[in-house]
């Protein structure tokens, strides 16, 4: 039997989130040679094609993808096993800031793996839109944030991308209404801006029946039929559904979210703590 060795996983994580050997190897310092010898040693042990060119990307094959949840996983426990044999030498207080709805369904389960293996860290979470994080940041008021990824960015390093669909409740038809009742992300979220310019392409007209980063309140206002609106598809719970022909008539963008630091030195504790939230949201995004 062979065996998969983590560090080549963790260089195949590294090259599915970036689409490129040559940034996997500067994420995880390796020579770009040594980014394809270890993926050409991973494909010879699994016996399939990992990897596919898709223009200028390395994009997963379907075998690809098959592997990527195990690799997740896998790498996550071997780092959360490390850890637990080594000792207590991390404590303080962590300020992270996080955008709403990344924060319900990914956050709970990052902070209580962390702080397992790390209980004398106090994490302090503050959720809000990108806009007011990024104000918080600038102001010195948290050490990190996890926020909407806008075109520029130098600073934020990319975390995840998820792909947008039109949401609506499972059994209602609101999407048929004229104009749309649209229950909108709060104004500057780019998943909102990228639904009112998908509609006005098509000269769609659209109402707002609410605004608000809230994720629950969204949740709730579509599952009882007062509108549609746009997010990823881990979003969809019990009394959702995503609205395919919504998505094939006023398609949606790829949305990307980054971990932007504050402007100060280093702080082995929040990478540390990073590096675990990175972990935790790449697996959760695969369950989702």
């Amino acid at each position: 039997m062979f065996s998969l060795d983590p560090d080549f996983l963790r260089t195949f994580l590294a090259i599915s989130e970036t689409g490129s050997f040559g940034a996997a190897g500067e994420r995880v310092n390796k020579t770009q040679s040594t980014v394809s010898a270890q993926m050409k040693r991973l494909e010879e042990i699994i016996g399939v094609p990992l990897f596919e060119r898709e223009g200028r990307r390395n994009v997963l094959t379907p075998d690809g993808l098959k592997l990527l949840e195990y690799a997740a996983s896998m790498v996550r426990l071997n780092d959360e096993a490390l850890r637990a044999f080594q000792p207590l030498a991390m404590s303080g207080r962590l300020r992270l800031g996080a955008i709403d709805e990344y924060a319900q369904a990914f956050l709970p389960g990052a902070l209580r793996t962390f702080g397992a293996v790390q209980p004398a860290v106090h994490v302090e979470v503050v959720t809000s839109t990108s806009f007011y994080l990024r104000d918080l940041l600038a102001q010195g008021e948290l050490d990190a944030a996890i926020i909407s990824c806008r075109t520029g960015d130098t600073d934020t390093e990319v975390l995840r991308s998820d792909r947008l669909h039109w949401i609506g409740a499972e059994s209602l038809a609101p999407h048929f209404n004229d104009p749309l009742p649209f229950c909108a992300w709060s104004q500057g979220c780019s998943w909102r801006e990228m639904a009112s310019a998908a509609l006005a392409r098509d000269g769609r007209k659209w109402r707002l029946a609410v605004a608000s980063s809230n994720a629950a309140l969204i949740s709730l206002t579509v599952k009882e039929g007062l509108g549609v609106t746009v997010a990823p598809s881990w979003f969809v719970g019990p009394g959702l559904r995503i609205l395919e022909e919504m998505d094939a008539r006023y398609p949606l963008g790829v949305a990307e979210i980054g971990i932007k630091r504050a402007a100060s030195g280093a702080n082995p504790l929040l990478d540390a703590f990073l590096t675990h939230v990175k972990s935790e949201l790449n697996s959760a995004a695969l369950a989702a």
